[in-house]
C-alpha cells in the first residue's frame, strides 16, 4: 500500500520530479515502472547515476535513485515469497531477516514460523521471531519464541538479553534481572558473535534499571558507577540523576 501510495504521488507530480528530463525523449523511471526489470532497473540507475555524479546537487536524480532502490527491492522480495518453499533454509531465513530489518513483522513472523516448524532445534529463527513480535508489542508470544531459543541452544546469549527486555516490558522485573543474569554467564561462550545483535552499553543500562527495580541498592550503585564512567555523557544516564 506505502508503495502504491509513493507511485501515485511520482507519476501526479511531473514538473517537480522530471523536470530535468523534459527534454528527453523517454524517461528512465518511467521506462523502469513500466517494465519492471533487472535490465531497465540497471538503465534508469545508470541514467541517475550518472546525473549525480556530474552534478552532485542533482536531488532529483538522488530522489530517483532512492525511488528506484525501493522499488527493486520491493521487486526482489516478491520474487524470494513466490519462491519460498524452494528456498534453501539460510537462504529463507535470511529473507526472513531482511523482513524484520525493514519493519514487515507479519511477513517475518511467518517465514520464521515456517522454519520454526520444519527446524525446531534452530535457536536462531526463534530468537528472531521472538524480536519480531517484541516489535509489534506481542509480548507474550515473544517471551515463548525467545524461551524456546534458549531452549534449542542454551548458551544463546543474546537471546537471553532479549527475553529479560521482553519480561521488562511485562513487568517482570524479578524474573527479567535473573534471566539477565544467567545469560550473563553464557556471555563470550555463544557460537554467535553477540555484539552484532547488541550493544555491550544497551545491556549495562538495561542491567542498571533491572538492579534498580529489584531494590538490590549496592549492586545498583556499583553499576551506576561504572556506566558513569564508561559512558559519563550518555543520556540514558538523567533518568539515574
Amino acid at each position: 500500500m506505502k508503495i502504491l501510495v509513493f507511485i501515485s504521488i511520482i507519476l501526479c507530480m511531473p514538473l517537480i520530479l522530471f523536470a530535468e528530463e523534459t527534454t528527453q525523449q523517454t524517461n528512465p523511471f518511467q521506462d523502469y515502472y513500466a517494465d519492471p526489470s533487472f535490465s531497465t532497473f540497471e538503465k534508469a540507475y545508470e541514467s541517475y547515476s550518472t546525473q549525480l555524479a556530474e552534478n552532485t546537487e542533482d536531488n532529483n536524480a538522488r530522489l530517483m535513485l532512492s525511488y528506484l532502490y525501493m522499488l527493486e527491492m520491493e521487486r526482489m522480495l516478491g520474487q524470494f515469497e513466490v519462491r519460498i518453499d524452494s528456498l534453501a533454509p539460510n537462504i529463507q531465513f535470511q529473507y526472513a531477516n531482511l523482513l524484520l530489518g525493514i519493519g514487515k513483522y507479519d511477513e517475518c513472523i511467518e517465514v520464521y514460523g515456517g522454519l520454526n516448524i520444519e527446524y525446531p532445534g534452530w535457536s536462531c529463527p526463534w530468537r528472531h521471531k521472538g524480536e519480531a513480535y517484541f516489535k509489534i508489542n506481542e509480548l507474550e508470544q515473544a517471551e515463548i519464541a525467545l524461551q524456546k531459543a534458549i531452549e534449542t541452544r542454551v548458551e544463546h546469549y543474546d537471546a537471553y538479553v532479549m527475553l529479560a527486555e521482553v519480561q521488562e516490558e511485562m513487568g517482570k522485573n524479578d524474573i527479567a534481572l535473573a534471566t539477565l543474569e544467567t545469560g550473563f554467564s553464557y556471555k563470550g561462550k555463544d557460537i554467535e558473535e553477540a555484539d552484532k545483535e547488541i550493544t555491550d552499553l544497551d545491556v549495562q543500562f538495561l542491567y542498571l534499571r533491572l538492579l534498580k527495580a529489584n531494590d538490590r541498592q549496592n549492586e545498583y550503585e556499583q553499576q551506576k558507577n561504572k556506566l558513569e564512567k564508561a559512558a559519563p555523557n550518555n543520556e540514558r544516564l538523567k533518568e539515574f540523576k
